[in-house]
Parts: structure tokens; C-alpha cells; sequence
């Protein structure tokens, strides 16, 4: 949760920036600590975002084999502005093959 809503918390004071929470449909996506939040938009709906925010946590340990996920994260990664992530999210850019040719920590 924290990996979502501390980038969320601080990204709510920029002048100027909206948030989509995407999901792999519209509606309640939980959290393994059994929160919910709303998924605005399937990952599909997602128009070219300017910001792509990966959260770790224990949802990424099944992603990081989840072809379909990882194609369109490739997709909508490489045309977006910035491409961030916390903790083990890293781990799925790089399963995506987002971080080839960069540092990363």
C-alpha cells in the first residue's frame, strides 16, 4: 500500500496532475493487505500517460511472468515521459525489458 500511496500523496501537490489507477479490468482491485482501491481504467483503456508509476509488493512476483502484462507495459513504457517504480516494481520494468541499457538500484 505504501508503494502506491506515498507516490500517490506526493504527487497529488504537482500542479496539474491527474492519476489513473489501471488495472486488468475496471473496478475493485485488493491489495494483499486486503485494501481495495477503484481501477479507473483496464490497462488497455489507458491512453499514453505522461507518468507510468509501477508499485512493488507482493502482486509483482506474479507479474513479472505475466506475458500479456508485460507487452503492454513495454508498449505504454516506451511512449511515456516518465517511467518510475518502487521496490520490486524494478523488478517488473526489468522483466519488461524497460531498464536495458540503464542503471538501476
Amino acid at each position: 500500500l505504501l508503494d502506491v500511496f506515498g507516490p500517490v500523496e506526493l504527487l497529488s501537490h504537482v500542479p496539474h496532475v491527474t492519476m489513473d489507477y489501471v488495472g486488468p479490468h475496471p473496478g475493485p482491485v485488493r491489495s494483499s493487505q486486503g485494501a481495495q482501491i477503484m481501477a479507473d481504467l483496464s490497462y488497455p483503456q489507458l491512453a499514453t500517460p505522461d507518468i507510468v508509476l509501477v508499485p512493488g509488493g507482493a502482486g509483482t512476483r506474479r507479474l513479472v511472468t505475466d506475458k500479456p502484462f508485460l507487452s503492454w507495459l513495454a508498449e505504454t513504457g516506451e511512449h511515456s515521459q516518465l517511467l518510475v517504480s518502487v521496490c520490486t516494481g524494478s523488478a517488473v520494468l526489468a522483466a519488461a525489458g524497460l531498464l536495458e541499457g540503464y542503471r538501476a538500484t
